[in-house]
């Protein structure tokens, strides 16, 4: 029977997906399924470091900022930011380098899956950068692998991916390359920077001692490693100068207790991670030995079988990448003992657990290879696993769980095949009920949903593919077409969201839920969404710019909003020790409670947000205090129902704080020295 294919698409060449549409289209799903979350979290408090430096007279006064004059690790981000903000503006610049991170992500992880795994290249690239994106399992360290922001450290980590792609895919004629993209990254992040680039060097190392495996000679170890020593340099010229002031002036506990135990102990001290946590990590590396088991062929009974076992050997990139991992597990093994048992300091400080982050990128390079391998055999129990496997790297237990049934799945698959799918749902219904009963993030839904949706499209797939698969051959359009329609209804609701985004913020549409509800979603201008963002807009319309404010200690966006300089906040803590203390002192005054350091750090760590929570509690007389002590004029506080309407707050007269506005579940106030001193006058 003839091909109801037309002659022209018949006879032309196979199309493959190019790399530019590829990267466009999963970041369009990124953004649909994520959003971007500018102005938002770590880089709200971050961001004002950008804006003094481009304008020297905003946050002249603030102490957070100004602290960073004499000790600045942000240096190097600072500076190319600030250099392109001054030609396209904060927003523009902003998604700019977050388009370009993702980029350079997205073609790190690509070029290393594709190196590693040349007999399933192209797809094999598709699937790594899927897996990377959806990986949310086992942060320890609290460092994702990508988020939909600008953050300095997802800088340096897309940096980091590409020079790990060259010198693993080609480390003859790469180390120069990726010496060159480590040095950017120093500059960028001198910590994670340095770390990067120390991981390469002992990579080097032990390429170079299994050089007839590795492919890797001495001397070309010899000059990689000089390349990379000498790279960093500049970045670490721009800290190491201010590096002495980082402990002066505080004794050695005090100085843990403030800058490990109380500014960051998340990211730093490993016994605080929960076991979830630890076990969703380690589950990478099981995976990760999985898929290398899968390669190893099995010995069979005939000398054809067997002299094919014994002439098998894997491509020279994946023993690299291999080594590789073995050298960051290594590091990181010791790291723990100099944290957890030696309690060294500056180790300590080094954050070395974030190479924690760049092995569970390595991991999944290796993973990408059985996933790829499950969905191209064809049958549906596979494809079924492949499915969970990237559905339960978003959570912690779900992807124990998922892990522990593939191993039974595997391993009866190599004894018994016709064991494998009872051995299969029989696991996935143990590890359903057990997420019931433990996963406080009820994993359980996500991989019902999953199977549900897996067997349902399997049974609707026989009837309705042939059917499409005929309506489409019969309208001769190209694969391309089809690409290009993908990738306009992939980037339609980030479009509806940067559309929402131009509406003016004093405009009623803007107070529409739908508006508000897709601004949230992707930040891709300034345009305030919550109470907090709202009173900050108002402050920075209508307060002196020299004005200084106190408020609640958590809320991280007020001091980027309002272009005000701020007391104090909890999220933003200096580096460096004198700084250090000033912000432990401000802590304390802020909620009323002082403790040494260690003693407070304890409390703080048992009751967190009971214990910010006693700045609600204060009275007008002691926020008005506070202010003044602390040098600020106007303060932002929580309306609770105590506090009455605008109305009664306008006729308190016997009140040393003037309402200025309100905005939902905060206000603004200003302080009168005058009622003040009156009232403790009487007191």
């Amino acid at each position: 029977m003839p091909s109801a294919r037309p002659e022209r698409l018949r006879n032309a060449p196979e199309w493959r997906l190019p790399r530019c549409l590829g990267y466009c289209l999963i970041l369009g799903l990124f953004l649909t399924l994520h959003g971007y979350h500018s102005f938002d979290g770590d880089q709200a408090y971050r961001l004002p470091l950008l804006l003094h430096r481009l304008d020297p007279t905003i946050y002249a006064d603030d102490p957070f900022v100004r602290a960073f004059d004499l000790f600045n690790p942000h240096r190097g981000s600072l500076m190319i930011l600030g250099a392109v903000t001054q030609l396209l503006g904060l927003s523009p610049t902003l998604f700019l380098f977050f388009f370009l991170t993702f980029l350079a992500t997205c073609r790190g992880i690509d070029d290393l899956a594709r190196a590693v795994w040349p007999d399933r290249k192209p797809y094999v690239g598709w699937v790594a950068i899927t897996l990377l994106l959806v990986a949310r399992a086992g942060n320890i360290g609290t460092n994702h692998l990508f988020e939909a922001m600008v953050l300095d450290r997802l800088m340096t980590l897309a940096l980091g991916w590409l020079a790990l792609a060259v010198v693993v895919s080609a480390p003859a004629r790469g180390w120069w390359l990726a010496a060159g993209l480590c040095g950017l990254a120093a500059v960028i992040h001198p910590a994670l920077g340095l770390q990067l680039a120390l991981l390469v060097m002992g990579s080097w190392i032990v390429w170079a001692i299994l050089g007839g495996r590795t492919h890797v000679p001495g001397r070309q170890a010899t000059c990689g490693c000089i390349a990379m020593a000498l790279a960093v340099v500049p970045g670490l010229a721009l800290n190491l100068a201010q590096g002495h002031m980082l402990t002066e002036g505080l004794a050695g506990d005090e100085f843990w207790n403030l800058a490990v135990e109380l500014q960051g102990p998340q990211h730093m001290l490993p016994h605080l991670w929960r076991m979830p946590q630890w076990l969703g990590w380690g589950s990478y590396f099981v995976l990760a030995a999985l898929a290398l088991l899968g390669e190893i062929p099995q010995r069979g009974r005939s000398q054809q079988e067997n002299s094919s076992s014994a002439d098998f050997e894997w491509p020279a990139a994946r023993v690299r990448l291999i080594l590789m991992v073995v050298v960051v597990l290594v590091a990181l093994a010791a790291s723990w003992y100099a944290i957890e048992v030696i309690h060294h300091l500056r180790i300590t400080l080094f954050q070395p657990f974030r190479l924690a982050t760049v092995a569970r990128g390595l991991a999944l390079v290796l993973i990408a290879g059985r996933v790829t391998k499950l969905l191209q055999r064809g049958d549906w129990l596979a494809r079924l696993r492949a499915i969970l496997l990237m559905v339960a790297l978003a959570g912690d237990w779900m992807l124990v769980v998922v892990t522990v049934a593939e191993v039974l799945t595997s391993t009866v698959e190599s004894i018994a095949s016709r064991h494998a799918r009872a051995t299969f749902f029989l696991a996935i219904a143990w590890g359903v009920c057990f997420l019931c009963r433990h996963d406080t993030e009820s994993g359980h839904w996500p991989i019902v949903l999953a199977l549900a949706a897996a067997i349902a499209s399997h049974l609707v797939a026989h009837r309705a593919w042939p059917r499409l698969r005929s309506w489409t051959t019969r309208r001769s359009l190209p694969p391309a077409f089809y690409m290009h329609v993908c990738i306009v209804i992939s980037w339609l609701l980030p479009a509806l969201s940067l559309l929402a985004g131009m509406i003016p913020a004093g405009h009623s549409l803007g107070r529409v839920s739908l508006v508000e509800g897709l601004v949230a979603r992707s930040r891709f201008a300034m345009f305030p969404v919550d109470d907090i963002e709202r009173l900050a807009r108002w402050c920075r319309d209508n307060t002196p710019a020299r004005a200084r404010f106190i408020g609640p200690p958590g809320p991280k966006t007020f001091r980027l909003w309002s272009r005000r300089s701020l007391a104090f906040c909890r999220a933003g803590s200096p580096y460096h020790a004198a700084a250090l203390a000033d912000w432990f002192a401000r802590f304390q005054d802020h909620v009323d409670l002082h403790l040494a350091a260690s003693a407070f750090v304890k409390r703080y760590i048992g009751a967190r947000h009971e214990m910010e929570a006693r700045y609600d509690g204060l009275s007008d007389q002691q926020k008005a205090a506070l202010a003044l002590r602390q040098g600020a004029d106007h303060v932002i506080a929580p309306v609770t129902a105590a506090a009455g309407s605008l109305e009664v707050r306008r006729q308190s007269a016997s009140s040393p704080l003037q309402l200025l506005h309100r905005e939902g579940r905060y206000a603004v106030y200003r302080v009168c020295s005058e009622l003040l001193s009156q009232h403790q006058r009487q007191r």
